[in-house]
């Protein structure tokens, strides 16, 4: 319900209509676990790349280079 809640309000905002509480309250909660997904993702991908970059630097290391 809270996805299909915030789809909804946005349908509405962007008609121009105003949205009922629910539907704003479920818009700002899903906002806020897509902020915190996307930054755990963020975070995530700054781990993997450093530790690729840690592996290809000991792989040069280790031929020479």
């Amino acid at each position: 319900t809270t996805v299909a809640q915030a789809l909804r309000c946005v349908s509405h905002v962007k008609q121009g209509k105003a949205c009922s509480q629910a539907d704003m309250k479920a818009t700002i909660l899903l906002l806020d676990t897509a902020l915190k997904t996307s930054r755990r993702g963020l975070r995530a991908t700054k781990k993997a790349l450093t530790s690729s970059d840690n592996m290809v630097t000991r792989l040069l290391a280790k031929i020479g280079l």
